[in-house]
């Protein structure tokens, strides 16, 4: 009896993750339930990802777990052998652990994506203004380059030589 407990956790662990996974995806029967009990000025935003599971507490989301285990038990109640208490338990549990594991997972690739893009738009930030500081220096010794060869090709202004340009300064 014992495997078939630990066989009954394990597929409750994997069956929590399931349903958070879905739930995170599209949160579309939480959204009906909403739309059914709630005024339309107290019902959800559309951009809102609440769910049974997803953005819950400990609590509602243990409350909607056992509700969810209570139903099961009802249908297996109509069968010859009865469920126990143990399977319940270990059910809810596990059902409870994989959904915190889920959320742990979805919450760490979200939080990837988002260091993930803030480095991509940073790295993008940094590779323009190396383009644009490069093409900046590269047109400033383009000017310099211009500028030698027009004052080399310029014959109208006569320089003057070292001797006249220090009598001008009144040095000689």
């Amino acid at each position: 009896m014992i495997t078939f407990d630990i066989i009954i956790f394990i597929s409750s662990i994997v069956f929590g993750i399931a349903m958070y996974w879905l739930e995170a995806k599209n949160n579309w029967f939480y959204r009906a339930i909403n739309k059914i009990t709630h005024s339309e000025e107290l019902q959800m935003k559309p951009t809102s990802r609440k769910g049974f599971f997803v953005q819950q507490e400990f609590i509602p989301r243990l409350i909607y777990v056992n509700i969810l285990f209570i139903i099961v038990v009802l249908v297996f109640l109509l069968l010859p052998f009865g469920p126990r208490i143990e399977y319940f338990v270990s059910g809810v549990i596990g059902t409870m652990i994989g959904i915190y594991i889920a959320n742990l997972v979805v919450d760490v690739k979200d939080k990837s994506e988002e260091i993930i893009d803030k480095v991509v738009d940073t790295s993008k930030d940094i590779i323009d203004d190396i383009k644009t500081k490069g093409q900046e220096a590269a047109a400033s010794f383009s000017k310099e380059e211009t500028t030698t060869e027009e004052t080399s090709t310029d014959p109208e202004t006569p320089k003057k030589s070292g001797r006249e340009r220090l009598k001008d300064k009144g040095l000689l």
